[in-house]
């Protein structure tokens, strides 16, 4: 599972292997208490490593004009741990079975040693920040977490097909997704002492990234291609998400055929996925939401034109890429 993804991103972030290694000993390290309860439900996640997207960004970040700093693991770590806060806390919600190829905490442990492992998990990253030399560094980290919980909320207001737009899907995942990567890259960028301007511009860079990789994997998720995403497709649907591809058959839709899907969508079923996927394909909107996805990405790398070319610049360029051509 995750193969073809997992290995294309080993292979582009192998430079920093050593820097992510790292990271993994100090989210043990982190989420350690003697505690067994705790200790095995906060560490599960991490037991298949996930992408470490975020955890790269903030390094790669760090080393846009000079040597990574010593200090970026232990915050590296600390937004894992966040991100990995939320996924637990997501399955619980969308009653989920299964996280990173293994059985999901809410499903091993209940919902509530979920719940309080999770809240176990923010406060630890947080601490993290606070402890840090770096008084910027909390806010930043603190701003993004609320930002995706305030994401989440909007997604279950604006889960009625009937009230979703592509503005508040765009909304949605600007909290949800965008600025958790844009604030890792400018942790980064803060770590690293980089001016004010380029640690801004690195954030827009993450923000924009942001936004490319959603798309991407929302529109993987009606492709359905495993060796891609490691899921079948339909999850969203099933999981009553309105994703941009979803909505853009909706907006395309007309007549009885509009009416038809408004209530497969209503009342998701695994019966009702093959048609709404045609669809989804018959109205053209995964080559639509792909070309978004180019244009977000082709923003995010505009962004550090102006910094040098460095070993960190160039992986981060290959990383960009990446993110957004999985999709073929």
């Amino acid at each position: 599972m995750y193969t073809t993804l997992k290995s294309g991103l080993d292979d582009i972030l192998r430079p920093i292997a050593a820097h992510l290694e790292r990271v993994d000993a100090a989210i043990g390290e982190q989420l350690r208490t003697g505690v067994p309860l705790i200790d095995e439900s906060s560490i599960h996640l991490f037991t298949n490593k996930g992408k470490m997207i975020r955890a790269s960004l903030i390094i790669l970040a760090s080393g846009m004009r000079g040597r990574i700093p010593e200090g970026i693991i232990d915050i590296a770590a600390a937004a894992e741990i966040v991100h990995a806060a939320t996924l637990i806390h997501d399955d619980i919600i969308d009653n989920a079975e299964m996280r990173r190829g293994d059985v999901a905490v809410s499903r091993r442990w209940g919902n509530k040693v979920a719940v309080l492992v999770g809240d176990h998990m923010y406060t630890r990253a947080l601490e993290v920040a606070v402890r840090d030399d770096n008084y910027d560094l909390f806010p930043e980290l603190v701003r993004a977490t609320a930002d995706m919980v305030k994401g989440e909320l909007l997604q279950i207001e604006y889960s009625n097909m009937e009230r979703i737009t592509a503005e508040r899907y765009f909304e949605i995942i600007e909290l949800k997704t965008a600025r958790f990567l844009g604030a890792c890259a400018k942790l980064g960028a803060i770590k690293a002492g980089l001016p004010a301007a380029e640690a801004d511009a690195l954030k827009r860079f993450g923000v924009h990234l942001g936004f490319a990789f959603q798309i991407v994997d929302d529109t993987l998720d009606c492709i359905g291609d495993e060796r891609s995403t490691g899921k079948d497709s339909g999850n969203d649907y099933l999981d009553a998400k309105a994703t941009l591809p979803l909505i853009n058959a909706l907006e395309a839709a007309s007549g009885p055929g509009r009416d038809e899907l408004v209530r497969m969508c209503a009342q998701p079923a695994p019966e009702h996925w093959p048609a709404v996927r045609e669809a989804i394909r018959v109205s053209g909107a995964l080559a639509r939401c792909l070309d978004i996805a180019r244009e977000y990405a082709r923003r995010a790398v505009g962004e550090i034109d102006g910094f040098p070319d460095s070993e960190c610049k160039r992986i981060i360029l290959r990383l960009s890429d990446f993110l957004l051509e999985r999709a073929y």
